[in-house]
């Protein structure tokens, strides 16, 4: 019998998720871009549908074998006519959008819960992992409107793209920098500073956060004893 993704194992399938999807995306644009792509894409918004939104539903689909396969064809399609109707960046709208709510819901989860759990500090590095994808969304917009935005890049698809401003946007995360790819106008390099503040920020909230909430556990563990 299928064992259910729970409260308490969420975060950990999740992480393994999108782990794997970002490697995976690394590899295809290397053998087939485009198409390639897609389907990662579609993988990660099933993989995160079902790690985060299915524990808001005790019969949500996707958290099937059989319902995360169909889950991945339909994404795969929807966003294949989106791109072939000239609809690129309502496509990238929706992605952000996305992943901006389960952004929320995750946050909300981890960070809100009180409970110190190795689902909850797993769950703070699917967060950091959004984080990263966000921004990413964020870039290729800027340059689906401005095409000069970014020095290292070809100019290509968004999708084709989408690689690249990952590997841009974690690295800026986590303040690495290593120049291989440069923002080169205003609006390029105020989100690429905001994100390195994001990151930083958000490392010294999620430390304090848990080990606040840890402390305030232990508190009211010794309280009861007396």
């Amino acid at each position: 019998m299928k064992k259910a993704v729970t409260k308490a194992d969420n975060y950990s399938y999740m992480l393994i998720g999108l782990t794997f999807l970002l490697f995976c995306s690394a590899v295809v644009d290397e053998i087939m871009p485009e198409t390639g792509q897609h389907i990662v894409l579609a993988s990660m918004v099933i993989a995160l549908m079902s790690g985060v939104w299915s524990i808001r539903s005790n019969h949500f689909v996707f958290t099937s074998g059989i319902g995360f396969v169909s889950g991945v064809i339909i994404v795969i399609i929807m966003g294949l006519i989106l791109d072939v109707t000239q609809l690129d960046v309502i496509h990238m709208l929706l992605m952000l959008c996305f992943f901006c709510m389960t952004l929320c819901y995750a946050g909300k989860q981890v960070l809100l819960s009180g409970n110190i759990t190795i689902n909850s500090i797993i769950g703070s590095i699917c967060i950091f992992l959004l984080l990263g994808l966000i921004w990413s969304l964020l870039y290729l917009l800027l340059i689906e409107f401005s095409p000069e935005s970014f020095s290292g890049i070809s100019i290509n698809s968004w999708i084709n793209n989408f690689p690249e401003m990952v590997y841009f946007s974690f690295i800026t995360l986590t303040t690495l920098g290593y120049g291989d790819v440069l923002p080169t106008n205003s609006i390029s390099r105020f989100l690429a500073y905001m994100e390195a503040i994001t990151g930083l920020f958000y490392m010294a909230i999620v430390v304090s956060s848990l080990v606040g909430a840890q402390l305030n556990n232990e508190s009211n563990n010794n309280g009861n004893m007396k």
